[in-house]
C-alpha cells in the first residue's frame, strides 16, 4: 500500500472514530431536516431491491441503513473503516435480534470479498471519502450480473455550501471530495443503466423554519421548485447539494 494512501486512511479512520464516539458533527443534523425526499427515495429503491438478496453497505457508520430494511430472506452486510461505527452497529444489530445482519471493520476500496457475492451496494455520504476508480472497480468486482449500487452523495458546485465547508474544516476530513461532473460520468466507465437523481437548492431555506409548523408546506413548495428548475434550467441541476446514484454492474468488468 502506498505512503499517501495509507495516510489518507488512517486520518479518515481518527476522524470518524471520534466523530461517532463524540457526536463532533451533530451541528450539522439541522441542514438534513429537509431530507425526507431523497432518503424516501433511496429507501424505497433499497425495499424494492432487498427481498431474497444480498447487500452490501459500504461505510455503514453508526447507525445502518441496514436496519430500515432488513427482513427474512435477505443477507445483509455492513462495512466501515471506523471500528466504532462497527461496534455500535453490531450492538444494534444484537439489540434488535438481527442474526442475519454482520458488519466487519474493511477498506472499501479493497474488499475481503470474492467476485460476483452481492446483488446491490449502497451507502449514504460515503464515496466522496474514496478513491472513486479504485472503489467503482472493486464494487463492479463484488457484484453479481445484473447487480447495482445505489448511492446519496453531495455534490461539489454550490458557492454557498462550498463556503460553509471551507469555513466548517472541524466538520470534515481534509480528503473528501464533493462530487463532480468528471466523477459523475467516471460511472459510465464502470456501470451501465446509471441514473443521477438531483436534490436541494432552494430547499436549504427551509431549514430555518423546522420546528415550526411553516416547516413542511414550505419544504413541499421549494422542493417543487427545486424539481423544476433542475429539469427546465440547463447545467442548474449542478447546483444542487446532494445526487441520488442508482447504476447497474456492466457485462464485462472493466478494472483500473
Amino acid at each position: 500500500m502506498d505512503v499517501k494512501r495509507l495516510e489518507r486512511l488512517e486520518k479518515e479512520k481518527a476522524f470518524h472514530n471520534e466523530a461517532f464516539s463524540t457526536g463532533i458533527r451533530r451541528p450539522l443534523d439541522k441542514y438534513y431536516s429537509i431530507f425526507a425526499r431523497i432518503r424516501g427515495d433511496y429507501l424505497d429503491r433499497l425495499r424494492e431491491t432487498a427481498p431474497g438478496k444480498r447487500l452490501l453497505e459500504c461505510g455503514c457508520g453508526a447507525d445502518s441503513h441496514t436496519f430500515e430494511v432488513a427482513g427474512p430472506g435477505m443477507e445483509l452486510t455492513g462495512i466501515d473503516l471506523s471500528e466504532e461505527a462497527v461496534r455500535k452497529s453490531r450492538e444494534k444489530a444484537a439489540s434488535m435480534g438481527l442474526t442475519h445482519c454482520r458488519f466487519q471493520v474493511m477498506d472499501a476500496e479493497k474488499m475481503d470479498f470474492g467476485p460476483d457475492s452481492f446483488d446491490l451496494l449502497f451507502g449514504v455520504g460515503i464515496i466522496h471519502h474514496l478513491d472513486l476508480p479504485v472503489f467503482f472497480s472493486e464494487a463492479a468486482r463484488v457484484l453479481r450480473p445484473g447487480g447495482r449500487i445505489l448511492f446519496m452523495e453531495p455534490l461539489g458546485y454550490n458557492p454557498v455550501i462550498n463556503l460553509f465547508r471551507k469555513l466548517t474544516p472541524r466538520y470534515r476530513t481534509p480528503d473528501e471530495h464533493p462530487l463532480l461532473r468528471g466523477d459523475l460520468k467516471l460511472l459510465d466507465r464502470y456501470f451501465g443503466q446509471v441514473s443521477v437523481a438531483y436534490y436541494y437548492f432552494f430547499a436549504l431555506l427551509a431549514v430555518p423554519f423546522r420546528s415550526t409548523r411553516l416547516f413542511s408546506p414550505l419544504l413541499k413548495l421549494l422542493d417543487g421548485l427545486d424539481r423544476f428548475c433542475f429539469r427546465c434550467i440547463p447545467g442548474f441541476r449542478y447546483l444542487a447539494w446532494y445526487v441520488l446514484i442508482d447504476a447497474a454492474r456492466p457485462r464485462e468488468v472493466r478494472h483500473s
